[in-house]
């Protein structure tokens, strides 16, 4: 995806209790493209009208990245779902494994099947949370270190066709090795190097996801809470431009 510019690449995440400061900020951060609504947003009422109101604002090769976590249904409920999200400018969206894991495959394989490809958003799965380390494997008995963890059940989710995966730290690179160039990864535990940790285990900067292979990469805090956050967007673009002019082999 080397087309894309750093302002394609860069998702800011709408972490904010009411969609009036959603608004808000999409509206300061004319320089940023895409965006992610989560389940704050979700519990702020009126989903379906914010989505709209987002489209309202959409830039050229934007769009909204809908992080709900979607799963345990039957695969046509999600299918129509999925088509109907397709009219809000969405581009991507998360599906969440099933206990058994066959529900979700079942799942993505009818709307695979079902969908409207050129119009519907990317189905997005997790393989393992930016904020979770070794310890926590060891912790419910799985001796695997993160980065086979991460490839094996993302083998499973990408021979079910999903989209992309979610994944950060060094495991962008694993994948991007594993799963080859088409495959979409997007990338949370994104903190700039003037930035704090916050809550993620395994953090990379802009231009290391870059680097590593990442196709667009999640940043929340370290804009959202900056003094400008337009200003800590731009620094955020022009580091990933500055990554992709000046590429490393990984």
């Amino acid at each position: 995806m080397t087309e894309l510019q750093g302002k394609d690449r860069l998702i800011v995440a709408l972490d904010v209790p009411t969609h009036d400061a959603a608004l808000a900020l999409v509206d300061e951060l004319e320089n940023v493209s895409l965006f992610k609504v989560g389940l704050e947003l979700l519990f702020a009422g009126g989903l379906f009208d914010l989505l709209a109101r987002l489209r309202e604002r959409r830039r050229p090769t934007g769009g909204v990245f809908v992080d709900l976590k979607l799963a345990g249904d039957i695969g046509n409920t999600i299918t129509a779902l999925v088509n109907q999200s397709s009219t809000l400018g969405i581009r991507f969206m998360t599906v969440v494994e099933s206990v058994p894991l066959a529900i979700t495959l079942d799942t993505i394989q009818t709307v695979r099947r079902t969908r409207d490809d050129k119009l519907s958003p990317e189905l997005l799965m997790v393989p393992y949370l930016s904020s979770l380390g070794t310890q926590h494997l060891r912790d419910i008995g799985i001796q695997d270190d993160v980065d086979t963890y991460i490839v094996k059940r993302g083998t499973v989710m990408v021979d079910a066709g999903c989209d992309g995966l979610i994944v950060s730290g060094q495991a962008i690179r694993t994948c991007r090795h594993e799963f080859g160039p088409n495959l979409t990864l997007v990338s949370p535990g994104i903190r700039p190097a003037w930035a704090g940790r916050d809550d993620h285990a395994r953090l990379t900067t802009p231009a290391e996801a870059i680097h590593l292979g990442s196709d667009y990469l999640v940043v929340g805090r370290p804009i959202r809470t900056a003094k400008s956050p337009h200003d800590a967007a731009q620094r955020v673009i022009d580091e990933i431009d500055e990554a992709l002019v000046n590429p490393r082999v990984t």
